[in-house]
Order: structure tokens, then sequence, then C-alpha cells
């Protein structure tokens, strides 16, 4: 959202070049809701920069070549992918998440103690 709303100032290279400034950004649920055409471009836009300079953390539920289902454009999918995975190590899990797990002792309304049973 950050970089949507510097687009219309044209600072979003400044914005960019200040978050690559750290040693390791996060992208977080990638894939969570689709993409738009310019929301697409400022991702790649930004991977690219990045690209060997800074060290990118990405979490998606998307396996790769799934890409296309919240990405409009199948060809910035491959140059994201490729520069993502090039020096990249993929760490895939399954199962149920931490958060799930974390909330089944506590119950249906999740919180509290379980009602005791008469």
């Amino acid at each position: 959202m950050t970089l949507y709303r510097d687009l219309a100032d044209s600072s979003v290279g400044q914005v960019i070049d200040q978050t690559l400034r750290n040693d390791f950004v996060i992208i977080d649920e990638l894939g969570f809701a689709p993409l738009d055409d310019i929301g697409t471009q400022l991702l790649f836009r930004f991977v690219a920069t990045a690209y060997e300079r800074v060290s990118l953390g990405v979490a998606s539920h998307w396996p790769f070549d799934q890409w296309g289902h919240f990405l409009p454009e199948h060809t910035t999918a491959v140059s994201l992918l490729d520069r993502l995975l090039h020096h990249g190590i993929v760490v895939l899990s399954e199962g149920e998440s931490f958060r799930m797990r974390a909330a089944r002792p506590r119950g249906p309304r999740g919180g509290g103690r379980q009602p005791k049973k008469p």
C-alpha cells in the first residue's frame, strides 16, 4: 500500500531504496489477495531492485506453478520467480499452521479453559 501511495508523488524509488537499506526484508502473505497490473509492476520493481543486493524472505501459500492465480501477467510471474529463486533457498512446509495448533487447546470459544463436564 505504501508503494501505491508513493506513485502519486513519484517517490516510489526512494521508498524502495529506503526499505532495502535493511539487511533482510520479509514479504509475507504474498498472494493472499490478487494484485492488479500496477501492484504487480511495483512488486517486480521491488524484487528487481533487491536482487543480489538484499536478502528477501517471501512467504506464500501458493506453489510456484500457481503464481498466475494472483499475478495477472505470466511473464512477470516468471521474471519474479527467476530473481527470487536464483541464489535462493526454498523451504516448504506442510500440515496445520502454528496458529491453528496453538488455538486448538483453548477450545471452540478461543479463550480460557474448557468447561468441566458434570
